[in-house]
């Protein structure tokens, strides 16, 4: 509920008691004069005699400067509240009560649903921690994945390190994050993301799935619904009315990166990628059989005022697609030019604006949209084949380097498919449960009908043409070795037989928990411990994005190598195995605090390539050189509270092993009653499959569950 208080701006305040003041002018008289016996030459600046505009001028004054007063106040305390961290840590301290007091009094439920980006400002910046700290962290984390001889090596590199180049590099970095609002924002965008030359299709980019319960199987019916309700989101967020996520409904997270969701494209470069965000334009593109069209995404009503098209009228725009491509195969691969490495595509995509005027218009239209929708052929018949369909594409459809696409299936199948350097996981969840949460189809599963649709004047849709006529070698070896990719993706999506329900009931963190099962599982296929990634959101922060847990502990390895022992008790097992969550969620609440080791290490490697300086022995290390054979994300799910429901929640997403002979693990928590984890891996590795690794990990899952029953 809107509180009117919001709306008391100092001008208005000022206003206010500049009309109190003008009807009763005494209390400005008798201030004047406990004033005037102190301070004489301000009363005699003024008339004998107050008049009207004179009392109206200083009653302003004082309405105006108390109230803006109070608002910089209340700000600066907020500021001042959200850099507390020990709520996470010890909430039920009495420091902790005292904190959640304060941050409700200012923060008072009566304002709320604050706008988008109300709190961006008074967000705290991204901390450096102590390099101590770090060194140390960082050797407990690397100590259970290297030998005897190899540990020894490491800290002895750590140790100098810390001697020598470390304090210098700390410095820097300190003052960096002085100047900066996020001190690693730019440096991780660009580096990790838009300096890549590999292609993005698989290896960077991320996709999430429908529910199974499908409202319609009509796949026009469901892509105009996704285009309505992303729009509706879009317009949310443009318009500042997009409510913030509150953790624990009291602190903000940094909503920053809602900005680049839409509008926005990948531009390919020769050594480094641009994120370009256009300005606001009505369209958005729809691909089917690898031919291109605009479709207007507002109309005019009879005011001549711009308005959102509804799903029926978008529907009706779609149909003519459909039918258009219907009797056409006038297609091509241009998409997967998108899939090829970068450099690659920077130079053929220069080649295809230089050929002729109509091919840089269609990438104009193709990469100022607001998102794509693509209508494909095919009809996945489970969560498994949907997965990897919306990981790969087809080569012929996906725009790899759109910020969003929207991709539906010919059974209604949907889901969303985003490019990794706009933003994580955390942000288009959300989006993906506000569309859910508000589809509805009529008993035939059709959109329908409204009394003014079709009424409202809008552009048809446009067929966007290409002139390849030269291309078609290069438009065939990227289609080619697309697919030779594709088909070398292994992917399985696999429900658990029971949920975090059952774990809470023994009071451990099902994340943890888990964590300790896929550890569990690799451990049982390959006889090993590996280095081990997990994500944390650092959005607590302002321009935070992510930071790194490291799951493998001291604790984890003995857990793992002890499980199947049968000389050790189960007792003994289950202390390791108590030990090794609760070290993986002191870890996890590190790293969203910005106090884990991985990303501090690497803003010092960079600042010492920045300073110029030979690179440190420590980066030079083996630890630190070791491949991520696993790596692992919990898909966020519940974000929009009271419209979350089971039936209509996404059942995750995943992405493509970091490593050729590693594995993608994604898992989302469902419910109190089910877990899916989507496992991907590479064929040609022998040593992988992710049909073993799932299996193993639904067996650790049971095992582990027999252990503490």
């Amino acid at each position: 509920m809107q509180d009117l208080g919001r709306y008391f701006t100092p001008p208005l305040v000022g206003a206010l008691v500049a009309i109190f003041l003008t009807v009763s002018p005494a209390p400005v008289e008798q201030i004047l004069d406990l004033v005037g016996e102190r301070w004489l030459w301000i009363r005699a600046a003024l008339p004998e005699k107050m008049n009207t505009g004179v009392t109206a001028m200083i009653g302003f004054f004082l309405g105006f400067s108390v109230m803006h007063f109070w608002l910089w106040l209340r700000w600066q305390l907020l500021w001042i509240l959200f850099t507390y961290r020990a709520w996470m840590y010890n909430p039920k301290a009495t420091s902790t009560k005292i904190w959640a007091v304060l941050i409700k009094t200012l923060l008072a439920k009566s304002r709320q649903p604050y706008g988008t980006f109300t709190f961006e400002h008074v967000l705290p910046r991204l901390p450096v921690p102590a390099l101590e700290q770090t060194c140390n962290k960082y050797l407990q984390t690397v100590k259970p994945i290297l030998s005897e001889s190899e540990y020894a090596t490491t800290k002895q590199a750590v140790e100098k390190f810390k001697q020598n180049e470390g304090p210098v590099l700390q410095r820097h970095l300190r003052q960096r994050a002085l100047e900066k609002t996020n001190w690693l924002a730019d440096w991780w965008r660009d580096l990790v993301y838009l300096h890549q030359r590999t292609p993005i299709a698989i290896n960077s980019s991320f996709y999430c799935v429908c529910s199974e319960n499908l409202l319609t199987s009509r796949p026009l019916a469901r892509a105009a619904n996704l285009i309505h309700s992303g729009m509706q989101f879009h317009e949310k967020v443009k318009n500042n009315s997009l409510s913030v996520f509150l953790a624990n409904d009291l602190v903000p997270v940094c909503m920053d990166g809602y900005r680049y969701m839409f509008n926005t494209t990948r531009i390919p470069g020769l050594e480094k990628d641009t994120l370009k965000q256009y300005e606001d334009t009505r369209h958005v593109v729809v691909v089917r059989k690898g031919m291109y069209f605009s479709i207007d995404v507002y109309g005019f009503d009879n005011k001549g005022q711009t308005v959102l098209l509804s799903p029926y009228e978008l529907w009706a725009q779609l149909k003519q697609i459909y039918d258009i491509t219907e009797e056409s195969d006038e297609g091509n691969t241009v998409a997967a030019l998108t899939a090829s490495n970068r450099s690659e595509w920077a130079k053929l995509r220069q080649a295809l604006v230089n050929k002729c005027p109509v091919n840089k218009a269609t990438l104009d239209v193709i990469e100022s949209a607001k998102f794509h929708i693509c209508l494909e052929d095919e009809a996945p018949k489970n969560l498994t084949e949907q997965a990897k369909l919306m990981l790969c594409g087809d080569g012929i459809n996906r725009w790899f380097d759109k910020s969003l696409v929207m991709v539906i299936f010919t059974n209604g199948r949907a889901g969303g498919f985003v490019e990794h350097s706009t933003a994580d996981a955390t942000l288009y969840s959300r989006l993906w449960e506000y569309f859910q949460a508000f589809e509805s189809y009529g008993k035939d599963g059709e959109i329908v009908r409204g009394p003014n649709d079709m009424k409202r004047p809008h552009r048809t849709p446009q067929r966007l043409p290409w002139n390849v006529e030269g291309f078609e070698d290069d438009l065939a070896k990227a289609y080619r070795e697309h697919r030779k990719q594709v088909n070398d993706i292994d992917m399985v999506v696999q429900p658990s037989e029971y949920g975090k329900g059952w774990v809470k009931t023994k009071r451990f963190s099902p994340d943890g928990f888990l964590q300790m099962c896929i550890q569990l599982a690799y451990y049982r296929l390959h006889k090993e411990v590996t280095k081990t990634y997990e994500s944390a959101s650092t959005r607590l922060f302002a321009q935070g994005r992510t930071d790194t847990i490291r799951p493998v502990s001291e604790h984890s390895v003995a857990f793992v190598k002890s499980f199947d022992n049968p000389g050790q008790s189960r007792d003994h097992k289950l202390a390791l195995l108590k030990k090794a969550i609760s070290y993986q969620t002191q870890y996890k609440l590190d790293a969203t605090n910005g106090q884990a080791c991985d990303r501090h290490l690497f803003g010092l490697y960079v600042m010492s390539r920045e300073l110029g300086m030979n690179v440190p022995e420590i980066f030079m290390d083996k630890a630190w050189q070791l491949p991520e054979k696993l790596s692992t994300s919990q898909t966020p799910t519940k974000i929009i509270e009271g419209l979350w429901s089971l039936e209509k929640s996404s059942r995750g997403g995943g992405f493509g092993p970091v490593v050729s002979d590693g594995y993608g693990v994604s898992y989302i928590i469902v419910g109190e009653d089910l877990v899916n984890f989507h496992v991907s891996s590479r064929h040609s590795c022998p040593e992988t499959s992710s049909e073993r690794m799932s299996q193993a990990i639904i067996q650790a899952m049971a095992d582990m569950k027999e252990l503490l029953s």
